[in-house]
């Protein structure tokens, strides 16, 4: 397995074996960066090599060959970094398919856990590394004293529990350059930043004549679960902003945040983009859920039949995030007709 040294801030965590880990000196920040370094034959790239990981430095020895990912956001963030050929084990997916459009076929990839994995689980995928959303089920002292490391979505760390600032493109932009930096994939990375880029303008132009409206992205995590919302720290509030929608969340200093529909009709939004595919549902089904919480009836977007269904995988910190951009503007400008 690759050897992975890494540090974190002691307020946060505490220091594990000096056998493993070593101490990275330096002041965190968001380029990649070589320290020391020696090139990889088969890359180009220098290790050891430093990145930060929400905040913290860790530092990478040599190249991982192998991955396991927890959540979709890895998968397609791999993808478009050149990386996810290494994919050898998935988890943390809830039944959530597949991103459309991959390179990479991953579907015969197999999940190790539909949820989050626990660190005998992880250490059982025998990969170097892992990529996804954070831990809840293991921790990354655990993980590194088995040599495995954790490299955390930027625009996810842990469910946003030590995420500093808001997630948009730009940011998801160059987290899928701190990956390839990490695999030495950076050529193709550069190739799908730019076709990312130039996307993304050709989206802009479309969405500025659209009429200004209010909007609230919400969602349930399972059929159990209370209605949820995105905050204004996430993906999904630089993609209402980019249609020329006004996140009623948007104060909301989270990505993810437990509403209810007292506080929906209290904002009462004009458009309401209700994410689903969270647990394998379809729209209709989520949209069902919704109709059926007393009181939802009354809302302006619901009387106005202005409720759209988007992807909830295509509202995550990740490439997708450009087909969620896309099918808002498309769902409103349909309202608006």
């Amino acid at each position: 397995m690759t050897m992975i040294t890494t540090r974190r801030t002691a307020a946060r965590l505490p220091l594990i074996s000096a056998a493993v880990v070593a101490i990275v000196l330096g002041a965190s920040g968001c380029a990649t960066q070589g320290d020391a370094a020696t090139a990889d034959p088969a890359t180009g790239a220098n290790y050891p090599l430093t990145i930060t990981n929400c905040g913290s430095d860790l530092t990478i020895e040599s190249e991982p060959a192998s991955i396991l990912t927890i959540g979709t956001s890895a998968l397609s963030l791999l993808d478009a970094a050149g990386a996810a050929d290494r994919i050898v084990a998935r988890s943390g997916e809830f039944g959530a398919e597949l991103p459309a459009g991959l390179s990479v076929d991953l579907a015969e990839v197999p999940i190790l856990d539909p949820s989050d994995p626990t660190t005998e689980k992880i250490v059982g995928a025998q990969a170097d590394v892992v990529v996804g959303y954070g831990l809840f089920n293991s921790t990354d002292e655990d993980l590194a004293a088995t040599g495995v490391t954790n490299i955390v979505v930027d625009g996810e760390c842990s469910h946003d529990a030590a995420l500093t600032g808001s997630t948009d493109f730009d940011a998801i932009f160059a987290d899928i350059e701190r990956l390839a930096s990490i695999f030495g994939t950076q050529d193709a990375a550069a190739e799908n930043v730019a076709e990312l880029r130039a996307e993304l303008d050709e989206l802009d132009a479309d969405a500025t004549a659209g009429k200004p409206q209010s909007a609230a992205v919400v969602y349930y995590f399972s059929p159990a679960s209370t209605l949820s919302a995105r905050g204004g720290q996430g993906i999904a509030n630089d993609i209402l902003a980019r249609a020329g929608l006004t996140n009623v969340y948007e104060a909301e200093p989270s990505v993810y945040l437990e509403t209810n529909v007292e506080t929906l009709l209290d904002a009462d939004p004009a458009v309401i983009v209700l994410a689903y595919g969270l647990y394998g549902e379809d729209f209709e089904t989520a949209k069902a859920l919704l109709l059926s919480e007393p009181g939802t009836s009354d809302l302006t977007a619901v009387r106005n039949n202005s409720v759209i269904g988007v992807l909830a995988s295509d509202l995550a910190p990740d490439p997708d995030a450009i087909r969620g951009l896309r099918s808002v503007i498309d769902s409103t400008a349909t309202l608006s007709e």
